[in-house]
């Protein structure tokens, strides 16, 4: 590359919001590369297990189009644990709005979508710094070469250097991020589909709130793939530290595969991939500014990640943030305001400012160490005889309910029905 040549734009990371971004610059004419660290794209990329396809399938339509899709969930289950015990919901629809993914095959698909379009991709190359002049971002370092663009987008996942550099996010509050253990078990698509209760080519999630992690923010997961179940557990960064340690939480993973409404669904399968990754889960106020003249941020980078509990979505908001920030930079003008512009009347940050009570009630420790406890108790005395013959009247059990949570256990359950 000639020393003069200035690239249109310069993305860094080779995910979802970086691969989307820079398809639609592309197509829209603009001469982009994509910087990944990685060996090809996916490679590094532990995050995902589901895609909410809803919110995205008209402004990604062409970017999906024969996505290699894992499962449509179909089956929902959302299990409340003591150390022993766990209370389920489970409900099962005839079509579901989400599907299963692997982030390695899903990102080799974007990462050829978007090259399809003239995009140069380019591995094993890692972003080193942000080159300025005069208050403006205007290219990247990479090893000694300098590399110039007219934008450069932040698409580094949930830690951006490219963004702490910029001085977008200069302190990291532990408490704003989660991080995920996960494990991809192989199996045969029969059993998974026997031990789900599925159809053929149906797939299920299911997630675990309570004793999983020890009582900390967070919660377990088991998602079906075509021929492997994803296993993990997340838990908030900033309880974990205060608690013991980060490394703690693979020994939660591994006590959490032998709890007795776990272990017989991944029974006799094959550990293939095992890794962690970090989540910022901050919310709308953790939320850093957009960029700055000449940098854009996207997907992670930009914190642009929904955890309501039963739900946590990342992945078709880093689609989205993708696709606005290439149509951002596509329209002329200044890039910045108008991805300001188009987030603001986004999905996104819609979202983003519905729930943004979200991670404040989340946090609550009684949510995780005594409600899910007295809950799954609650329920086995509902359905105990006793000795005398006697069981609980349905009056007298939620008067005991009542008892057993207290005034904190009310307070919690309201304020988490009202993030």
């Amino acid at each position: 590359m000639g020393e003069e040549e200035i690239l249109d734009v310069i993305v860094v990371g080779a995910g979802p919001a970086g691969l989307a971004c820079a398809a639609e610059a592309a197509g829209a004419g603009k001469q982009v590369i994509v910087l990944e660290r990685g060996d090809l794209a996916g490679e590094k990329n532990l995050s995902g297990g589901r895609l909410y396809l809803e919110p995205v399938k008209d402004l990604c339509a062409d970017l999906l189009q024969d996505a290699p899709f894992e499962r449509p969930v179909v089956s929902e289950t959302v299990c409340l644990c003591d150390q022993h015990s766990s209370l389920s919901f489970r409900l099962d629809q005839p079509e579901g709005d989400s599907v299963t993914v692997l982030r390695a095959r899903l990102d080799k698909h974007l990462a050829d979508r978007a090259t399809a379009k003239g995009v140069m991709v380019l591995p094993q190359q890692r972003a080193g710094e942000l080159l300025t002049k005069g208050g403006r971002v205007v290219g990247v370092k990479v090893g000694p070469e300098e590399l110039k663009a007219r934008v450069v987008v932040a698409a580094d996942g949930a830690l951006s250097f490219m963004a702490q550099q910029a001085g977008l996010r200069p302190q990291r509050d532990p408490h704003n991020y989660a991080v995920g253990v996960k494990e991809i078990i192989q199996l045969d698509a029969g059993t998974i589909e026997e031990r789900f209760n599925l159809q053929t080519g149906q797939g299920a999630a299911r997630l675990y709130m309570g004793a999983v992690t020890g009582g900390l923010p967070g919660g377990g997961f088991i998602y079906t793939n075509r021929d492997s179940l994803s296993v993990g557990l997340v838990a908030q960064i900033g309880a974990l530290r205060e608690w013991q340690s980060e490394s703690h939480l693979f020994e939660l993973l591994e006590e959490f595969k032998q709890r007795l409404d776990v272990a017989p669904l991944i029974a006799g399968g094959k550990t293939v991939e095992y890794g962690a990754h970090t989540i910022p889960e901050g919310g709308l106020r953790a939320l850093p500014p957009l960029g700055m003249p000449g940098l854009l941020l996207s997907g992670d980078a930009a914190g642009f990640v929904l955890n309501t509990g039963p739900v946590l979505r990342g992945m078709d908001l880093a689609l989205a943030s993708g696709v606005l920030a290439g149509r951002a930079i596509a329209a002329g003008g200044d890039p910045l305001e108008n991805y300001r512009q188009a987030l603001k009347k986004s999905f996104i940050m819609k979202q983003m400012r519905a729930h943004k009570k979200a991670p404040r009630a989340l946090a609550q420790a009684n949510l995780y160490r005594r409600l899910p406890g007295q809950l799954v108790g609650w329920t086995a005395d509902f359905f105990k005889v006793s000795p005398d013959g006697s069981h609980p009247r349905m009056k007298r059990a939620f008067k005991n309910l009542r008892r057993s949570l207290g005034f904190r256990g009310l307070r919690d359950l309201w304020r988490l029905m009202r993030m």
